[in-house]
């Protein structure tokens, strides 16, 4: 499981992965990618991990490195860390659940984590209705045909992923001309990136 972060929600990160450990016992493995992080961060994941006997991993991200991509009023540009994670972690497993830092689990992810995703790149859950109508008109050049998601809950099939080299395709799209059109920048590219290569989720697994 992993999240992507500024220093601004390291707090909620701490609270989602309790949300996360209290509702499951499976092993699991929590991978934090973010921009800074204090002493203090570090001491109560430690505790976390150990009081949960999970892992939990830090990854510190230049984030000069994304001054060229475009960020709004906002989301800072923590938004594409998701997009580091799941091209340098591909090297580690071949599966990956990403959450945002403000998701609190209700419940069991047992279904969610044997979901077979052999022929997809990703699972989803589609946004509502209100915001697939304004999507068909804000990006109508993608033809995404109501299928839009929220990238707030993804599970990624790394392989393909990596296979595919989207990462890099998702930075050539947001450094391309059609980037004014992004108003949910992360969240647009994911969409047409991946049209017609996820599994949608029922909604209770993003509401």
């Amino acid at each position: 499981i992993s999240y992507g972060v500024d220093e601004n929600y390291l707090d909620g990160v701490g609270v989602s992965i309790a949300s996360v450990v209290l509702n499951n016992n499976i092993p699991l493995a929590f991978h934090i990618i973010c921009d800074s992080y204090s002493p203090c961060f570090v001491k109560y994941i430690e505790r976390l991990a150990v009081q949960h006997h999970i892992k939990i991993s830090l990854y510190l991200i230049k984030v000069e490195s994304l001054e060229v991509l475009p960020q709004t009023k906002v989301w800072s540009r923590a938004m594409y860390f998701r997009l580091f994670a799941f091209d340098y972690l591909s090297k580690k497993v071949n599966t990956l659940l990403y959450l945002d830092a403000d998701v609190v689990c209700k419940g069991s992810l047992q279904d969610l984590l044997q979901l077979d995703l052999t022929e997809k790149i990703a699972a989803v859950v589609k946004d509502v209705d209100s915001i697939q109508n304004k999507v068909n008109e804000r990006l109508s050049a993608f033809n995404l045909q109501g299928g839009y998601f929220n990238s707030g809950v993804v599970f990624v099939n790394l392989k393909l992923w990596k296979e595919n080299a989207l990462t890099k395709k998702a930075f050539l799209l947001l450094a391309g001309k059609e980037a004014d059109s992004f108003k949910y920048p992360d969240q647009d590219v994911l969409n047409i990136l991946l049209q017609d290569k996820v599994i949608f989720l029922p909604r209770p697994y993003n509401t």
